[in-house]
């Protein structure tokens, strides 16, 4: 694929980012919403390590997210018997109400592009899904190979 191609396809890859960035309204970023979710959905994987790896988001982001809920009063931390340095999180009643909310403001732009787009929009999400299945599997390269 030519390197103009490539562009193009980055071009419209940010224009529907761009689409689907929820508008903000909630005390809670994307990000903290996302690990949230992960907290809420997978309660058994609710270590900082555990979510940098579900998530895909670094651990440095991951650190700050879990700060900031903590500030926010919308997680707790635990800490392990077994190893003191380590810590389990828990979402709290109030980081449940945000996160209600939070997944409301986010998910209304996929909605809403998706009741305009239907099928298009239903057979890009499968496209992206199996793209991420490949990143999870390790099948892409990763930054520091060659690109050209």
């Amino acid at each position: 694929m030519e390197w103009t191609d490539m562009m193009h396809f980055q071009q419209q890859m940010q224009k529907i980012i761009r689409a689907l960035l929820p508008v903000r309204t909630s005390m809670l970023t994307a990000s903290e919403c996302e690990l949230l979710a992960h907290l809420y959905l997978q309660p058994e994987q609710n270590t900082p390590i555990l979510l940098s790896q579900n998530s895909g988001m670094k651990k440095e982001a991951v650190s700050r997210c879990l700060k900031a809920l903590s500030e926010k009063d919308c997680i707790r931390k635990e800490r392990q018997t077994a190893d003191e340095r380590s810590y389990r999180l828990f979402i709290t009643k109030t980081g449940l109400a945000e996160l209600k909310q939070g997944y409301e403001r986010i998910l209304q732009p996929f909605y809403d592009l998706w009741r305009s787009c239907g099928r298009d929009f239903e057979h890009f999400m499968d496209a992206a899904d199996r793209l991420a299945a490949h990143l999870e599997e390790g099948v892409c390269p990763t930054r520091d190979n060659e690109v050209l």
